[in-house]
């Protein structure tokens, strides 16, 4: 019996002890994984053969290939700036409006070779300047404008060739005019015409290269101007009487920039034929 009381005894304490014990903590959450992935989230979380990845944000940094895409950027702008360029030049050679520039630079070569301003002539000994610029007027001794052509004193004899300049005009008029033509024509058609515009733009260069070349001719006295100034009044007029050794310089300055415009059309035919090749039909 006794035995049987020991037993409930150890038994009773048994309980009080369990029932008065204080909770014990569980185990710190910080000892657990911590899930990083929500039922609401749209990433599904990784395989759980494979490793978590932490996900962290990066900031821009100046690496080489940020300098590589920044410097790729720029040298694509720059090519397009320089296609748009080509384009503007190029329509400008095109179309008939701007043609008319060689039109123009003919036309106003015919009036500074019409009117002759700045005829002028100067004194050398051996070489040497030996006085200022002398520029009569038009209705000095030798006139240069065209009305004075058929009767002017110095225009005798071999001086007749002046009318030479009359055929000058006239062909560079009409290339003037052909080649505004045809540009006209690449408009209604819609079509460059690579060939004919090649062909009639290199005529015109050569025809305005001779045009300048010649009146540069005429610009510098053509071969006779120097010795009629020389000899009238024997020396007089142009203060070279008793002056061994003294000699004229004949200019007249409007055909001069007459044929300075004629090469500036050559030039001009050459941009334009080259730029007919580069936008030539594929």
């Amino acid at each position: 019996m006794s035995d049987q009381a020991n037993r409930v005894v150890y038994i009773e304490q048994r309980r009080h002890i369990v029932v008065n014990s204080p909770p014990q903590s569980p185990t710190p959450l910080h000892h657990f994984p911590v899930n990083q992935y929500s039922a609401s989230s749209s990433n599904p979380p990784p395989p759980l053969s494979q490793p978590q990845q932490l996900y962290r944000t990066t900031t821009t940094s100046n690496t080489p290939n940020t300098r590589k895409k920044m410097f790729s950027q720029r040298a694509f702008n720059g090519i397009v700036f320089c296609v748009r360029i080509f384009i503007l030049v190029r329509l400008m050679f095109t179309f008939p409006i701007s043609k008319l520039f060689f039109q123009i630079l003919a036309i106003v070569s015919m009036i500074l070779i019409l009117t002759a301003p700045g005829a002028c002539f100067s004194r050398y000994l051996n070489g040497q300047s030996i006085s200022r610029e002398i520029c009569p007027g038009q209705n000095s001794i030798f006139p240069m404008n065209a009305d004075r052509w058929s009767n002017a004193l110095h225009f005798q004899g071999r001086g007749q060739n002046v009318y030479g300049q009359v055929a000058l005009i006239c062909i560079t008029l009409a290339f003037g005019l052909i080649t505004v033509g045809v540009s006209c024509v690449t408009l209604a058609t819609n079509s460059i015409l690579t060939y004919p515009q090649i062909l009639i733009s290199g005529l015109s260069m050569v025809a305005f290269i001779v045009s300048g070349g010649v009146e540069t001719w005429y610009a510098t006295g053509y071969d006779h101007m120097e010795f009629f100034i020389q000899a009238v009044g024997n020396g007089v007029f142009s203060g070279c009487a008793g002056i061994p050794g003294c000699q004229i310089q004949f200019v007249v300055k409007g055909w001069a920039v007459a044929a300075a415009f004629y090469f500036l059309g050559a030039v001009l035919y050459v941009i334009d034929m080259a730029l007919i090749f580069i936008s030539r039909e594929k």
